[in-house]
């Protein structure tokens, strides 16, 4: 299967110091074996993430996002940005020594998910309760 570009441009990025979060609006690209997360402002990517690196994705629709405990995740006690904030589209990529937490658009939630099953051949896990 050719690993053509395939653009996102609705997205936010997760970012972390200490506890305290802090998101921007990204762009995400699938292609060249890899997923990279850029500003929508512009500028070189904020991270690429070769398919083959990623050991587990979770997603879930919930206030805070969800993820695979055993893996690097969010730091303890983590200030999720957003004031009186409802259920977020979360998906969380893992590896074995970083996370990358985004926040997708209701708009293309769908296809962001299908895409990335697609090309990095990992089933996205969907936890049906709160449990991290």
């Amino acid at each position: 299967m050719a690993d053509t570009l395939i653009v996102f441009s609705d997205a936010k990025f997760l970012t972390f110091d200490g506890r305290k979060g802090r998101d921007q609006d990204v762009i995400l690209h699938f292609g060249s074996g890899e997923i990279s997360v850029i500003p929508k402002k512009g500028g070189a990517a904020l991270i690429a993430i070769p398919y083959k690196k990623v050991a587990r994705a979770t997603y879930s629709r919930t206030k805070d996002p969800k993820w695979d405990s055993s893996l690097t995740g969010l730091p303890e006690n983590a200030d999720i940005p957003g004031f009186m904030r409802g259920s977020r589209n979360w998906l969380v990529l893992q590896w074995k020594t970083d996370s990358v937490v985004l926040y997708l658009n209701d708009s293309n939630v769908t296809e962001v998910l299908r895409t990335f099953e697609v090309r990095t051949g990992l089933k996205i896990d969907r936890p049906a309760d709160g449990g991290k």
